[in-house]
């Protein structure tokens, strides 16, 4: 019974294409993958990534049914007033909002709000005036809209005067005109400053009349209910003329009323009316990130939408639109972008909402308002569990952390007593202590937890002893008395790589740089210093270098060394071949480019290795025409066309990465590349490159390396056949296995410097494959003479 309200309740779906056919927009959709959740009863959040040519658009969706009795949309501000902008994820959980978005635009020098502001019926901020700014509100039946929006206000003094009255609740450098500030903008009025060193501020009650009379002094504070007019110059003389006890008429009406409105938010032009694309009133060019918002033809459901910018692509504004329309939106509306798009969520069984969007260097921009999602559901019982785990993947005999969330039938959350979760462990072994599961064999389990009635499970897989350890970051240099959390994994000889809790790491740390506390969060000692934090799990162990303010002498040469894979590598051996069609050999050699006679030297002896004792040789790198000429044996070469060829029981896939990606100069490799995939018939898959994958050397966009490997783990996973990838590079030789995935560097001649040892700084890679079991050596291109 549960397992099917969980299907209802937490949709988890990778799909390959989400509706590109009919995103109507400059960019070509290569692949797309797709991910929802629900956040509370009628709310939605979809994240769609797609990656194009120009880079990946990562897109955050908000689907909120305004029918449902209990979410209500409204517009949120610093609870200290519009004045003090804030960051959207602090605002909504300022209110306990279940999801935001970022608001209007804003002057960035004052900060002012552009736009109109309304809730409750109360004006907060006045439209824009010239026209072009539209507003998204909500009529007090419930009833979605955008337009743009007029405006008339003014205020008569007693002797009939009437003034115009410029703005409400935004700020002036001069206050050439009269501003109004009620509480909504801040406790206390702007003051006297010395751009403006003789303001003149009315302080007026909540029945407009004036209590106080002021100018050239500091900030007041303004009344419950009332207000403070601000000008100078001759506009302020004219407000000097009032005297505590008159009486101010004020006229402001906008249209639509901001009466009949709950709630409203401006933003720029209006994107999609009608359901077409509506012509732009202001328009901000560019690639840039994006935030928008929008309805259903049928008026039901909104949808609060971001569109991430650098390192990601971002959108221009008409890709927006078109964006609004290919998700349903009838009418969309453009709110503010750039440093400002925002999302915030909160995770089904959380508290308070986090960042979903993201966020450049972890900054996340002050900003005056949002349009935030609040539910009023009633809390009820226990009705579903969702189970985290830091890492799904855990090493034999070691702990991993499970973290236990409730929530009810309107996915309020419900806290859940450590003391009331029942754990059970299907497929592996193992014992819990607490809420600690350690596995006692290998394989894939599935973890069970119950609280009365309900249950919820979470696949777990167990891997053997690590191999070696890495920490995360791989070095640290930190100012003093500051904090960075460190993470340690340990991988397995397969590759498979699981994070180490700091429960079952023995620390070391060497000269004082630091502590480490039980979370693995370090903290830097408050003088300048080096040395290394040490971390020992099982019979292994890691080093990690730390530097601490402008650092010291320190000698690592007496720590015990980092752990090199390949000594624990059982690929790495010698093994005899038959010479058939799938049991051969053959070698692995960089650029044969040469700038002395020594590496021309090299290059002519790899060739020489190559046509006398392997059928075929491969080179990753660049080769010159005195070795080719020399070349007798078959060999495939990387270069700027992408190939495919077939040797024995093995594919070979030549791929241009030259320039740092896969979809430049020419977009269709990826998609060739992706064909190919699902036409291989033999054991083996070798893919051949000029670049690596990973690292300075490697892809451009890490975004772009990490989709490449998860598209090879798939593979392997769905065929078993063996997966390597062949690269040149300015290492000797480096190889590391990736969840199943060998990696393979080497560079053959294009070794710093001209004075190079012939014996130890060439070399070339040898595989032998027999079947599906494929080994490796490093040989040296020249050896030295035996004595």
């Amino acid at each position: 019974m549960f397992s099917k309200k969980l299907i209802s309740i937490l949709i988890i779906l990778l799909v390959i294409a989400f509706s590109v056919e009919n995103v109507k927009a400059a960019y070509t959709v290569l692949e797309s993958k797709e991910q929802t959740q629900i956040v509370t009863k009628g709310v939605t959040h979809t994240n769609l990534l797609y990656f194009t040519p120009e880079g990946f658009i990562n897109i955050n969706i908000l689907k909120i049914d305004l029918k449902d009795p209990y979410l209500d949309l409204s517009v949120i501000f610093s609870p200290s007033g519009i004045k003090e902008r804030m960051p959207i994820r602090e605002m909504a959980n300022s209110y306990g909002a279940v999801a935001a978005i970022n608001g209007d635009f804003f002057d960035t020098k004052t900060g002012f709000v552009i736009g109109a502001t309304v809730k409750d019926g109360n004006l907060i901020t006045d439209p824009a005036s010239n026209g072009k700014m539209a507003t998204f509100y909500i009529d007090k039946t419930g009833t979605p809209y955008i337009d743009y929006w007029t405006k008339k206000m003014s205020i008569t003094l007693p002797d009939g005067t009437t003034i115009f009255l410029a703005a409400i609740n935004k700020i002036s450098s001069t206050f050439q005109y009269t501003v109004m500030y009620t509480r909504d903008w801040y406790r206390f009025s702007p003051g006297a400053n010395e751009n403006v060193p003789q303001l003149v501020e009315v302080v007026v009650d909540q029945n407009d009349t004036v209590i106080e009379v002021r100018q050239g002094q500091p900030s007041t504070e303004i009344p419950e209910g009332g207000y403070v007019l601000a000008a100078s110059g001759d506009i302020g003389n004219l407000l000097l003329r009032l005297s505590p006890g008159d009486k101010i008429q004020k006229d402001i009406t906008t249209n639509p009323p901001f009466e009949d409105i709950k709630m409203a938010v401006s933003g720029g032009t209006i994107l999609v009316k009608g359901g077409k694309i509506y012509p732009f009133t202001h328009e901000i060019k560019g690639y840039a990130a994006r935030t928008a918002i929008g309805y259903t033809k049928d008026k039901r459901y909104v949808l609060m939408v971001t569109v991430d910018g650098p390192p990601y692509r971002g959108m221009t504004q008409e890709e927006l639109a078109s964006l609004m329309l290919s998700l349903g939106a009838y009418d969309a509306l453009n709110l503010d972008g750039g440093g400002s798009t925002q999302m915030a969520v909160r995770p089904l069984g959380e508290t308070e909402a986090v960042l979903y969007n993201y966020s450049p260097n972890s900054y996340e921009r002050k900003v005056p308002n949002g349009v935030a999602v609040f539910s009023t559901a009633p809390k009820g019982n226990l009705y579903g569990l969702k189970l985290e785990v830091e890492d799904n993947k855990v090493f034999k005999g070691l702990h991993r952390s499970i973290k236990v969330k409730g929530y009810d039938e309107n996915y309020n959350p419900i806290p859940v007593e450590l003391h009331e979760v029942e754990f059970s462990v299907t497929g592996v072994e193992g014992r819990f202590e607490g809420n600690y599961f350690i596995p006692l064999s290998t394989g894939e389990g599935t973890i069970v937890a119950r609280v009365g009635e309900v249950t919820s499970t979470i696949k777990i897989a167990v891997l053997e002893n690590p191999a070696v350890l890495e920490f995360k970051p791989s070095e640290i240099v930190l100012d003093k008395n500051k904090k960075i959390g460190i993470k340690l994994f340990g991988k397995d000889v397969k590759g498979y790589r699981a994070l180490i809790d700091p429960i079952d790491i023995e620390w070391q740390i060497y000269n004082n740089v630091g502590t480490i506390d039980n979370n693995g969060t370090f903290t830097s000692a408050n003088f300048d210093s080096s040395g290394a934090i040490v971390a020992k799990v099982f019979d292994k162990t890691a080093l990690l270098p730390v530097k601490v303010g402008k650092g010291s002498e320190f000698d690592y040469s007496n720590l015990v060394p980092q752990t090199d894979f390949t000594q624990f590598d059982p690929d790495n051996k010698e093994v005899a071949v038959n010479n058939t069609s799938d049991s051969f050999k053959f070698m692995i050699f960089g650029d044969t480019k040469y700038n002395t006679l020594l590496k021309l030297q090299i290059s002519l002896k790899a060739v020489d290795t190559a046509n006398k004792e392997y059928p075929l040789a491969i080179f990753v790198g660049d080769i010159n025409e005195r070795a080719l000429a020399n070349l007798k044996t078959r060999y495939i070469a990387v270069g700027d066309k992408y190939q495919r060829y077939e040797y024995g029981n093995s594919t070979f896939i030549v791929l241009n990465n030259r320039n740092g990606t896969f979809v430049k100069p020419d977009p269709n490799q990826w998609t060739w590349f992706k064909d190919q995939l699902n036409n291989i018939q033999g054991d083996n898959l070798f893919i051949l490159l000029s670049k690596p994958i990973w690292g300075n050397e490697g892809l451009k966009d890490n975004k772009e390396a990490s989709l490449f490997e998860e598209t090879l783990k798939e593979f392997h996973k769905k065929t078993g056949k063996n997966v390597w990838v062949i690269s040149n590079s300015s290492k000797k030789f480096y190889t590391s296995l990736e969840e199943g995935i060998r990696y393979v560097e080497t560079y053959g001649t294009n070794v710093s410097g001209n004075n190079n040892d012939i014996y130890n700084d060439f070399g070339f890679v040898s595989v032998m494959v027999n079947g599906k079991d494929i080994k490796y050596q490093f040989k040296r291109v020249v050896n030295p003479p035996s004595n």
